[in-house]
């Protein structure tokens, strides 16, 4: 893998955070224990090269990799269909903006816990993903943690252009825990392991 700068970063990228040693951190990893990719603790989409779109306390957030999150490690993935990753970028992009007018994407932290329990499951259908797309946009209440934004911004943009959300990631959203988004990235034909970023190296 190539060591990776902000300035080698595009709109879409998926980047898969690595355990920090935080209390946080730890304790999703203990989480996930038992998972294959344990460590990776964490994820979200870039804008651009330097803002990072992501799910956590606060909500759905905005963070520049330079500033907030220079001491942070990384795996990048990269989308093999740009059309895909573009569409990523601004989804997640509108999805923020709207998150600071109405409050309404806060962090799921029940939904974290409920990911342990159950079957992963498929993707949503079209319509399933076009309904909370509705409620995204009119403001109404939508928690999500961190991957699960991350699975649902690609499975929706994927459905909107004619690809299968499956074909995207075979799991359900709410389910998508950093550790098996991890697992899914690994081999996916629609997305390469662009690099790592080493934390505090921008």
């Amino acid at each position: 893998m190539n060591q990776l700068k902000s300035r080698d970063l595009k709109g879409g990228d998926i980047l898969l955070k690595l355990n920090d040693g935080s209390l946080t951190n730890k304790l999703i990893a203990l989480g996930q224990r038992g998972e294959l990719n344990a460590q990776i603790v964490h994820g979200g989409i870039m804008f651009d090269s330097n803002i990072i779109i992501e799910s956590s306390g606060p909500g759905l957030i905005a963070n520049d990799i330079r500033v907030q999150n220079k001491a942070k490690g990384y795996i990048v993935y990269r989308p093999t269909n740009n059309n895909l990753a573009t569409g990523a970028a601004t989804c997640a992009k509108m999805m923020f903006d709207i998150q600071g007018k109405n409050n309404s994407l806060k962090y799921n932290l029940i939904g974290t816990v409920k990911t342990k329990f159950g079957e992963t499951g498929n993707a949503k259908s079209a319509n399933e993903m076009d309904e909370l797309c509705q409620r995204i946009l009119t403001g109404k209440n939508t928690p999500m943690f961190c991957t699960q934004f991350v699975v649902y911004v690609f499975q929706w943009v994927a459905s909107q252009s004619g690809i299968s959300a499956n074909s995207i990631f075979s799991i359900n959203d709410a389910k998508a825990t950093p550790s098996r988004l991890a697992s899914i990235l690994q081999g996916n034909s629609s997305f390469y392991e662009a690099g790592y970023m080493i934390g505090g190296e921008r």
